[in-house]
């Protein structure tokens, strides 16, 4: 993997983080919200510690683009192109 995609999934995850921490109110649909953002991107934190060793991206997207389609969250994908694009 380029350095390139390493820096942008960094990117990315802390967008995720910021999602989070920025939700709102905490109440049922939030946390299930929530709680799908955790599911599809807690890999991601694990492979960025150990360099994207057996990282697979078909995989990550699939999980983050049926996460985009059900609550709304096609920013991720626009993310990741931007600073992918920008170095």
């Amino acid at each position: 993997m380029t350095e390139v995609k390493k820096i942008a999934y960094k990117k990315l995850i802390h967008q995720a983080f910021l999602d989070l921490k920025n939700s709102g109110t905490f109440d049922e649909a939030t946390f299930y919200r929530n709680f799908r953002i955790v599911h599809a991107f807690h890999t991601l934190t694990e492979f960025i510690v150990i360099d994207f060793v057996g990282f697979n991206e078909d995989e990550f997207w699939a999980r983050v683009d049926a996460l985009a389609s059900q609550f709304d969250l096609h920013h991720y994908r626009k993310i990741f192109d931007e600073a992918v694009m920008e170095r």
